[in-house]
């Protein structure tokens, strides 16, 4: 995949690892999900437009979003009945990957030679 295929992928699908959670709690937080996608808009639109600010934001919310995972992960891996939450723990997984790749991918110099020129 080229780098600007790469750099078009990451504008467009850069919101999934921040709502990758089980579907029961993400219809519970409608009205969050709208918010979210609005500014991941946002994001995107500053990365087409070659903004630098909109770089930087993006790269804080990708490191964010696996920190805070990771904080949540070990609280919420485990039901109150002692069981294993396999759905939690899946997802959380897949999302802390696919933000770490994100997050290298936009400190490349490929990547970020695109928005600084």
């Amino acid at each position: 995949m080229s780098a600007k295929n790469t750099f078009l992928a990451i504008i467009i699908l850069q919101f999934i690892p921040i709502l990758l959670y089980p579907p029961r709690t993400l219809l519970s937080g409608l009205g969050v999900v709208v918010v979210v996608l609005l500014f991941f808009g946002l994001l995107g639109y500053g990365l087409w437009r070659k903004r630098l600010w909109a770089l930087t934001m993006s790269i804080f919310v990708q490191g964010l979003n696996i920190i805070v995972r990771f904080m949540m992960f070990y609280p919420a891996a485990k039901t109150p009945q002692g069981n294993w939450n396999m759905e939690l723990i899946l997802f959380t997984a897949i999302a802390m990957i696919l933000s770490g790749w994100i997050l290298l991918r936009l400190d490349k110099p490929d990547i970020r030679s695109m928005i600084t020129t």
